[in-house]
């Protein structure tokens, strides 16, 4: 796969002055951890997966979830798992029929209910391991996190290629102000005896949010929100200290086509997301659950490197420890340290092998109108 790949050579020679490399599920864990992008949601019981994927409908998905959780009523539940098996079994046969090449399917992840069903869909799971990369643990706690990674572990060992866990942190325990640290700590405990299994953690601000009565409008990113905004703060304090583990953003609810956007003018939704995308990560997060694929393109070029940043970061990391100080940057309107900025700048360049550096002159709607071209954007 690659990032924006569906458009024109000659796009993205305008656009980037270094593009996106491929990667694929085979991309070394440390590498990969930072190419998820949006990771988008579909429910378990949708029947048109493979048939999109396969046809290449779905524009632009990177990595996609199959949700055996919340999107699924309890009644229709065993009908969406055989769904789930029935979708990967048809991805698996074009895969070994030549019908799809493995770069044309994206990072694909099952989400179960909970432990049991995760116990229960073991099988199911290596049997698929062919098309699947992972399995989404939800509203992770001390016993549900340990056993979950456990039967992960069990699963890697039998599985077709590399398997991964992905914890997302949305219990109620989390907004236990009192407990909370004491809570991460153990949960991070738990997680470094796996650590090379953890592909990424996740976070459930909407379920956080919805202990309160709270919901989001679309002018109001989560980090506006005090109660929710002081727990993804301590999440990333545990976790994302020195780049050990990626957080991935929280879901933004509210979708609108670029296309649509850029043909009549109203940006509400985008400019909410895109706004909320840029305080992930001055936050400390790296990619976002999508909610619809017309999120897609907005989270995906929100993680552009602007060229100037690139500048920074190749900067700072040229210095090296060994010639620790301060230099102006290239467009000489900041300092660049060496030494506190060279986590920083060592995720900036990772962020650039995904997604790309964006040429001086360019810009996201630049990127926004060649990703549109065609349909109805002007």
């Amino acid at each position: 796969m690659r990032y924006f790949d569906y458009l024109s050579e000659a796009d993205r020679d305008a656009l980037f002055a270094r593009p996106p490399q491929p990667f694929g599920r085979e991309t070394g864990r440390a590498e990969l951890r930072g190419g998820l992008g949006g990771l988008l949601y579909t429910p378990g019981a949708n029947r048109t997966i493979a048939r999109r994927l396969c046809a290449g409908q779905v524009r632009g998905v990177s990595s996609l979830a199959l949700c055996l959780e919340d999107s699924v009523g309890e009644l229709e539940r065993p009908e969406a798992v055989e769904n789930v098996d029935r979708q990967l079994g048809l991805l698996q046969a074009a895969l070994e029929r030549g019908a799809i090449s493995a770069g044309s399917l994206p990072l694909i992840f099952l989400r179960v209910q909970d432990i049991p069903m995760l116990e229960a869909l073991a099988d199911l799971l290596v049997r698929r391991s062919g098309v699947l990369t992972g399995v989404i643990l939800p509203k992770v706690t001390r016993d549900s996190l340990a056993a979950g990674l456990a039967l992960t572990e069990d699963i890697a060992r039998r599985a077709a290629g590399p398997f991964y866990a992905m914890p997302i942190l949305e219990s109620a325990g989390l907004m236990d102000c009192g407990g909370r640290l004491e809570l991460l700590l153990e949960l991070r405990e738990l997680a470094d005896r796996h650590f090379s299994r953890i592909l990424n953690l996740r976070v459930g601000a909407t379920d956080l949010s919805g202990l309160y009565g709270i919901r989001r409008a679309p002018d109001t990113p989560v980090y506006s929100v005090a109660a929710v905004a002081a727990c993804l703060a301590d999440v990333i304090r545990v976790f994302a200290r020195g780049d050990r583990y990626t957080v991935s953003g929280p879901v933004w609810e509210y979708y609108r086509p670029v296309a649509q956007a850029l043909a009549d003018g109203s940006w509400t939704e985008i400019d909410g997301l895109l706004r909320e995308v840029a305080l992930d990560q001055q936050n400390g997060f790296t990619g976002k659950t999508c909610a619809h694929p017309a999120q897609l393109l907005p989270v995906q070029a929100g993680y552009a490197v602007p060229w100037a940043v690139y500048q920074d970061a190749a900067a700072i990391l040229e210095l090296g420890p060994e010639k620790a100080g301060v230099l102006p940057s290239e467009a000489r309107n900041k300092m660049n340290e060496s030494r506190p900025h060279a986590l920083w700048a060592r995720k900036i360049l990772r962020q650039a092998r995904f997604f790309g550096v964006l040429r001086p002159e360019k810009g996201i709607q630049d990127l926004f109108r060649a990703a549109c071209r065609g349909e109805g954007a002007p």
